[in-house]
């Protein structure tokens, strides 16, 4: 009897160790993850709920929770932004104070650095990335410097208050200092950093709270003034590296992405509860329209990520507190395809 009970044991030990191989096989394929688009999900500041989102764009499926169920832990609270660059992927956990390092092939971890310096959370925003090495703002005022090879930190560069958005344009770092942490009185800067020494070498005074900030191939870079959201609107400023020159562009825009030297300014009015999207041609320095979507396609416009080349797919938060979507939009601005995916989904990266 203790004979049977035995090895019954083992038959269902082995049935349930060929179950989870099933169940890992069918999260990531043999070939690793491919075809398909991988999303961050910020979730709810405080309630530890960060989460990727996988979209097999070969059957459609969605798979939730992604994080999870390859590595068994939470992703942390609030996911801020992700990149990918040499063959992994690079997530900011704002809440968490935390840097994710995947590897893109299976996304499965392979480091996390903590950001608290001298047992202070320094909560990480925004990522660049340059030959050896990524580039990552945090709120405490620094930039940190991250060896690609080692994921050792490599240098802490001291900049302006509350640092969000940061760019690289040939060989300089540009940082936003938001200076979002002190509303009544934020930060008005950028900062420019020589990749060469790692240090500060210029100051351009661009207007209240900077965000986002892009480069394109002319020698310029663009950034956001989030002004106070209300008497002082979000407006788009261009800074020239060669001239030093900044012009207030006059355009309304609260995040920023670029595709073939067109910028995409997507925009979310908070008081009237509306989005839009601009599209700005950066070699004529002119707009090619104004309102590429319609409206009431989203219900709140979170970030816009170029598609191939003939598809825009805009991030709708939806109320903020439930689920979110991915808009696909063609080229004449109509809407094709909307796919659920996770809370605040904030970024998307095109696995080919």
């Amino acid at each position: 009897m203790n004979l049977i009970k035995y090895t019954l044991i083992l038959l269902l030990f082995a049935t349930s160790c060929k179950k989870e191989e099933k169940d890992d096989q069918v999260i990531t394929g043999k070939d690793g993850f491919k075809n398909g688009l991988l999303v961050l999900n910020e979730g709810l500041f405080q309630h530890n709920n960060s989460s990727l989102t996988w979209v097999d764009l070969e059957n459609g499926e969605v798979t939730e929770n992604l994080f999870l169920n390859i590595n068994d832990r939470l992703l942390g609270d609030t996911g801020n932004d992700m990149v990918s660059y040499g063959g992994k992927i690079y997530i900011t956990v704002t809440g968490s104070s935390t840097l994710e390092i995947l590897d893109k092939k299976s996304l499965k971890s392979i480091g996390q650095i903590q950001f608290n310096y001298n047992n202070q959370s320094q909560e990480p925003r925004k990522i660049a990335y340059h030959e050896n090495a990524i580039y990552v703002t945090s709120f405490d005022g620094y930039v940190t410097a991250i060896d690609t090879t080692s994921l050792n930190i490599t240098k802490r560069i001291k900049v302006g208050r509350n640092p969000e958005g940061i760019c690289v344009s040939n060989q300089s770092l540009y940082v936003a200092n938001s200076g979002g942490l002190d509303f009544q009185n934020p930060d008005t800067t950028v900062f420019q950093i020589d990749l060469n020494t790692l240090n500060v070498v210029d100051t351009f005074t661009v207007g209240k709270n900077p965000g986002a900030i892009i480069a394109d191939e002319f020698d310029n870079v663009y950034v956001v003034k989030r002004g106070d959201y209300a008497s002082d609107p979000a407006e788009l400023i261009r800074i020239n590296t060669q001239s030093k020159t900044i012009t207030n562009l006059g355009i309304t825009a609260t995040s920023l992405s670029m595709r073939n030297n067109q910028l995409y300014l997507s925009y979310f009015d908070h008081g009237s509860g509306s989005s839009a999207v601009s599209i700005y041609d950066c070699a004529s320095q002119t707009i090619i329209t104004n309102n590429f979507i319609n409206n009431q396609d989203i219900t709140t416009l979170y970030g816009v990520t170029p598609y191939l080349e003939d598809e825009l797919i805009c991030q709708d938060a939806m109320d903020f507190t439930n689920t979110g979507y991915l808009r696909f939009f063609n080229l004449t601005g109509q809407l094709t395809n909307s796919i659920k995916v996770g809370l605040n989904p904030n970024t998307t990266i095109h696995y080919e």
